[in-house]
């Protein structure tokens, strides 16, 4: 599979044939890795989709619908069920504040139902400044395109027979561990190759909205599920959380455009459906601007997820820029963790963004062996492939990464997640 140009979302460089760094443990240190290049930020301020808007609803105007809950629930099916059904209540009542404001229903893109109540829709002028005056309303904002730069496939594995490999990264972040399958990670990417023979599926619940099937056609989102949950068997590569249930939620297609609209609607689907001590793994972004961490529907629909109990993990970005600066990694909030990349040797990962405000912890982003397309494997770097190490850390623990070791930036210490 050589010369095939895909897109990504926070990987960078080109993917290595057969690369695999040892895992000999160092001291932490300070170095720089000189091997991958610095990407410039672009900012997505400024690519916002035209007469297309994000609405956040005040709760007190819309309640959504985990809010009708009476305590927990029995099981996930029970939890999914219930929230199918108060989702049409809410549709039903979004629908008549829009018809309260002379706006036609049918421009609506997508709602959100689940623990926000909202919708993407498209507006007028006249429209936009109607809904910006109304006191119902928490937030409004553009939409905007998710953008991703390119990268080339120079080669894959097909793990041709080989004994099972446990990648440095699972090393560094305490080594894989059985995992148990009543807690599941919930995977918002490009897909995942729904029959890779080392990876534990579930594709009931796997849904994209970027039309077609779940099925990866990229190889991002499976990299990611690889390392965060591969199965421990007798071949291939073992995940931080092995076997643990991993849910496809594709957002980005084959080429990796999206719209934040789209992401939020992956988002809805997880917080429908999660359960008690699920893990969201967010290996994407990108470098946003000034203020990207207020008012946003990024952190209202993540903030809701967390206060819920859900855990999830956001990719720092690859600028080597300010992290407070890049959407979704800005946002702080309760279970909401933001990763940084080191390399096997305890060394800054050049490619990654900074700043202890938003980054919580650092785990493994240079050069990772992982499940791939077609049930193969394959070496990427980027801040996406160390969010998963904490990902899998959560899922196995029940519980925010323990933190051991630091990686130093800048004159600034970014503590090592473990299990």
């Amino acid at each position: 599979m050589k010369g095939i140009t895909l897109v990504k979302l926070f990987t960078i460089l080109t993917i290595l044939p057969l690369m695999f760094q040892s895992c000999t443990k160092e001291a932490p240190k300070q170095v720089e890795d000189t091997a991958e290049e610095v990407v410039s930020p672009v900012s997505n301020e400024g690519k916002v989709i035209a007469n297309q808007y994000i609405v956040m609803m005040k709760d007190s105007e819309v309640a959504p619908a985990i809010s009708y809950a009476n305590g927990s629930f029995a099981d996930r099916a029970t939890k999914s069920q219930f929230m199918k059904e108060k989702s049409v209540v809410v549709i039903d009542e979004l629908n008549n504040f829009l018809i309260s404001q002379d706006i036609n229903t049918e421009n609506v893109i997508a709602y959100y139902t689940a623990v926000v109540s909202g919708f993407a829709i498209t507006l007028t002028d006249a429209e936009y400044k109607k809904l910006s005056e109304s006191n119902k309303i928490a937030s409004l904002e553009h939409d905007r395109e998710e953008a991703l730069p390119s990268f080339t496939v120079e080669s894959t594995d097909n793990g041709g027979g080989r004994a099972q490999t446990t990648p440095c990264g699972v090393t560094r972040a305490g080594g894989a561990v059985n995992a148990g399958t009543s807690r599941w990670i919930w995977i918002v990417d490009t897909g995942i190759d729904l029959d890779h023979p080392d990876l534990n599926v579930q594709t009931a619940y796997s849904r994209s909205y970027v039309g077609g099937n779940a099925d990866d056609c990229n190889g991002h989102g499976t990299h990611v599920a690889g390392t965060a949950a591969a199965i421990n068997n007798n071949g291939g590569v073992v995940g931080v959380a092995a076997g643990a249930p991993v849910v496809a939620v594709k957002v980005f297609g084959c080429s990796g455009g999206s719209a934040t609209s789209t992401i939020l609607s992956g988002l809805n689907h997880v917080a429908n459906n999660n359960y008690a001590g699920d893990v969201v793994n967010m290996s994407l972004g990108g470098y946003y601007g000034n203020g990207c961490a207020n008012g946003s529907s990024y952190k209202s629909i993540l903030t809701a997820l967390g206060n819920e109990g859900t855990r999830i993990a956001l990719a720092a970005g690859n600028e080597n820029a300010n992290a407070n600066y890049s959407a979704p990694a800005c946002i702080n909030a309760t279970n909401v963790i933001t990763i940084a990349s080191m390399t096997c040797s305890f060394g800054w990962s050049s490619f990654s963004n900074y700043g202890r405000g938003p980054c919580d912890f650092i785990a493994t982003g240079s050069y990772v062996y992982s499940t791939y397309l077609n049930g193969s494997y394959a070496t990427l770097s980027g801040t996406s492939m160390a969010t998963p190490h904490a990902a899998g850390i959560m899922q196995v623990r029940n519980a925010l990464p323990r933190a051991s070791g630091q990686v130093a930036n800048r004159g600034v210490y970014y503590p090592v997640a473990v299990r």
